[in-house]
């Protein structure tokens, strides 16, 4: 089993969504909380822990947590504005599973670094 790191951020949404999916997260394996040298530690909000076979799974697990989230909050719908999934590998290196909001919100930023550009040079 491989240890990963789980930040998100959730959209803020009638029904409490995070504590939807916090519940739906505990229940798909991830936790938030550690334990270091026999002392137990909450993690900060919107942080979560977790040990899968490979990213894959803890992509799946993740996902499947904002699915039941959602079916809990329903109609409403449980939206992650954000995610990384980071997995930690030999060495201290990281590998990270950024979702296509990353790819959509590229554009996004150089479009604005556009517009910030023009307003000097103008």
């Amino acid at each position: 089993m491989k240890h990963f790191i789980a930040t998100y951020d959730i959209e803020t949404a009638p029904g409490d969504p995070h504590q939807r999916f916090l519940e739906a997260a505990l229940a798909q394996g991830w936790f938030d909380s550690i334990t270091v040298a026999g002392q137990t530690e909450k993690l900060p909000s919107s942080t979560l822990v977790g040990e899968f076979k490979n990213l894959d799974h803890a992509q799946a697990a993740f996902s499947e947590a904002v699915e039941e989230a959602s079916r809990l909050m329903s109609p409403a719908q449980v939206t992650v504005a954000s995610r990384y999934i980071v997995q930690r590998v030999p060495m201290g290196r990281l590998n990270i599973f950024r979702r296509k909001w990353v790819e959509a919100n590229i554009g996004r930023l150089q479009a604005m670094l556009k517009m910030k550009e023009s307003k000097r040079s103008g």
